[in-house]
């Protein structure tokens, strides 16, 4: 669907901006020393605790956070709701950036990381596998998401260039015009594929999860989850994006997105009190992790469903703002719950905390997420100007 969007050709370099540059040449210096000493020089990861800040936020939460790609691209392509069009570029960008990021984020926590390419050789193939399947929807995904954005690119090179680059561009654009709709379907069901098998992969953790957390239906439960949480990170993307290049916030597009938010959290939350009640969990309620299994659940499901349904919080952009904000909490409350704090560490190993180096590097990858969306807006027509 054609939208009218241009590059934004703003002044990059604000205050934040920089911020975000410092982090990006800080994480990159540990980051060299990490591939040149290995993992343990900078992390405190043990084979008590094999994983940890890495997976849990920058890989779990990422690869969740950029769901927002896939249901947008859902809904204007597979729902027809074309109105939401001009929501699809900046989605997919988001999706882009994240994933690649979470790709740099395997590729930093695996401790033979010249070895990564080893799943994609076909005597390494694990069908029944979750990691495996992960690992190849993750490559797949994230090379489907820059076949969507090559559209965007070569829009730009046939207006504004010469030569090699507006000849390759005018060759193909209309090739992939025809077959891009194929890529956005296949890109869709890649995406619930290993969005659940994030939840798949903690099954095998049965003895060393708490049971809160622990359920058969963790990949229902980590595919629904992502796919409540697609919406409210495109308006928090839209509404950043709107103030940092000081451009009119869609604001009736965001308002609409939302109506659907709370029938998804409202099956998430059904779903997540029948496995407390079923599997007679109740009791447990009532310990320290019982109180956390409560807030977290308070901040991604009960509270945004209560607010998104007063009339005063759907009409007005700066609540919708921070109900998507309460959201995003509690999706990464619960990854972070799932993967690292309700997970047991092998015993004698004594507890994990992330080093200053493993803080800095994410640092560096959630700047490296800010600053590319910028670059990219600034230079590709990714934005609508209206």
């Amino acid at each position: 669907m054609k939208v009218n969007a241009e590059p934004m050709n703003k002044n990059l370099w604000t205050k934040w901006f920089k911020v975000g540059v410092f982090f990006i040449a800080v994480g990159g210096v540990i980051s060299i020393y990490r591939f040149i000493f290995g993992i343990g020089a900078v992390t405190n990861l043990s084979d008590g605790s094999p994983w940890g800040l890495w997976i849990a936020f920058d890989v779990v939460i990422g690869i969740a956070l950029a769901a927002g790609g896939f249901t947008t691209a859902a809904l204007v392509y597979i729902f027809n709701k074309g109105k939401y069009s001009p929501l699809v570029r900046p989605a997919v960008l988001t999706a882009m950036l994240g994933y690649g990021l979470a790709g740099f984020s395997i590729v930093l926590d695996v401790g033979r990381w010249w070895q990564i390419y080893n799943p994609v050789l076909p005597g390494n193939w694990q069908g029944n596998s979750a990691m495996f399947e992960v690992a190849i929807c993750v490559m797949l995904y994230l090379s489907i998401l820059v076949i969507e954005f090559i559209p965007v690119a070569t829009e730009r090179w046939k207006k504004n260039e010469k030569g090699f680059l507006k000849s390759i561009s005018s060759f193909i654009e209309p090739l992939l015009n025809k077959v891009i709709l194929l890529f956005i379907i296949l890109g869709v069901v890649i995406s619930t594929l290993h969005q659940s098998s994030l939840g798949s992969l903690m099954l095998l953790a049965k003895f060393k999860l708490h049971p809160l957390w622990f359920s058969p239906w963790l990949p229902l439960m980590f595919l629904i989850s992502a796919i409540a949480v697609g919406f409210p990170v495109v308006v928090v993307e839209s509404t950043i994006s709107s103030r940092a290049f000081k451009t009119k916030s869609e604001n009736h597009l965001l308002k609409g997105l939302l109506k659907f938010t709370p029938w998804i959290l409202g099956l998430y939350l059904i779903l997540r009190l029948w496995d407390i009640v079923y599997y007679g969990k109740i009791s447990m309620l009532l310990s320290t992790m019982g109180l956390l299994f409560i807030v977290e659940l308070s901040l991604f499901a009960i509270i945004p469903i209560i607010l998104l349904n007063l009339k005063s919080y759907k009409n007005n952009p700066g609540k919708m703002m921070n109900i998507s904000m309460l959201i995003i909490a509690g999706l990464m409350l619960n990854r972070l719950n799932t993967y690292l704090i309700a997970f047991k560490t092998r015993p004698g190993w004594g507890a994990y905390f992330p080093s200053i180096g493993e803080i800095l590097i994410s640092a560096m990858l959630v700047s490296v997420l800010f600053v590319g969306y910028k670059v990219l807006a600034n230079y590709f027509p990714v934005l609508t100007k209206e």
